[in-house]
């Protein structure tokens, strides 16, 4: 794994938590799992994503994986008593991780962008799924963020943003190589699908929560970006003051395209 940029701290737990339900009417239309009954989940994290898929498939059983101790202790804590048994956490690293028995899915959100090596984490979660099981990725596009009016502060807080990552070993373009990451890993029925989101005059209110979430988003790397020279302070306050503002404009609009696969792990 690269290092992950928005740190390992409370604020950031509570943020992901908040993030997978603010964002889950956009995640699970694509995501199918009723005929599945044991799941492997790819960096749970601290498990926002683990809860949603229990809740939403009652006949799931999951492997949540991850590699932080710390995280996995608050994936636990945070699930109710009555989903836990259906959920095992396992701490480990994907790139070597061996279920002790082979799952019908995989599922995966907002990880491979962390990740270091997301080929050979996509070869090593395929050996250990069934013949034919699906595996879902959901991840990000960073290339798409256009909004207006336009801000050069914001400009360079976004650009920032992704050299850093960049330079921790990440992939913050990643949805535009999720085909082929999926090919070089042996998977076969391969379906992309881009998911633009728009928000502007017509779901102001969808606009402004939209925008508050996005800077907490950004603003959870805000540390090691001033720190490392990505941006200054000055490009801080005018990024949050143009986002947090942004819904009061009359011809404000925001657009981001985050990126969907689904595949097969084939015969073998």
């Amino acid at each position: 794994m690269s290092e992950y940029l928005h740190g390992y701290v409370q604020t950031e737990y509570e943020r992901l938590l908040h993030q997978a339900r603010f964002l889950e009417q956009e995640v699970y239309p694509f995501i199918d799992l009723t005929h599945c009954s044991h799941l492997l989940e790819m960096g749970c994290g601290v498990g926002a994503q683990t809860r949603i898929l229990l809740e939403r498939f009652p006949r799931l059983h999951i492997t949540a994986i991850d590699r932080s101790a710390e995280e996995l202790e608050v994936a636990r804590q945070q699930l109710p008593q009555d989903l836990q048994h259906r959920v095992r956490f396992v701490q480990a690293d994907l790139l070597h991780f061996q279920s002790e028995e082979k799952a019908d899915a995989a599922f995966c959100c907002w990880m491979l962008e962390h990740a270091a090596e997301p080929a050979a984490i996509l070869r090593n979660i395929r050996r250990n799924l069934k013949p034919e099981a699906h595996i879902f990725l959901t991840e990000v596009e960073n290339s798409s963020l256009t909004v207006a009016p336009q801000s050069a502060a914001l400009d360079a807080y976004w650009e920032g943003y992704n050299r850093l990552q960049l330079h921790l070993h990440g992939w913050p373009f990643i949805g535009q190589e999720l085909e082929q990451l999926l090919q070089s890993a042996g998977f076969e029925n391969i379906q992309v699908l881009p998911h633009p989101m728009h928000y502007g005059h017509h779901n102001t209110e969808r606009l402004k929560d939209f925008c508050a979430y996005w800077w907490r988003l950004i603003n959870s790397a805000s540390e090691p970006l001033l720190k490392g020279g990505y941006i200054n302070e000055e490009q801080h306050r005018l990024s949050r003051e143009h986002l947090l503002n942004l819904h009061l404009q009359p011809d404000a609009s925001f657009r981001y395209t985050f990126v969907q696969a689904k595949a097969r792990s084939g015969n073998k």
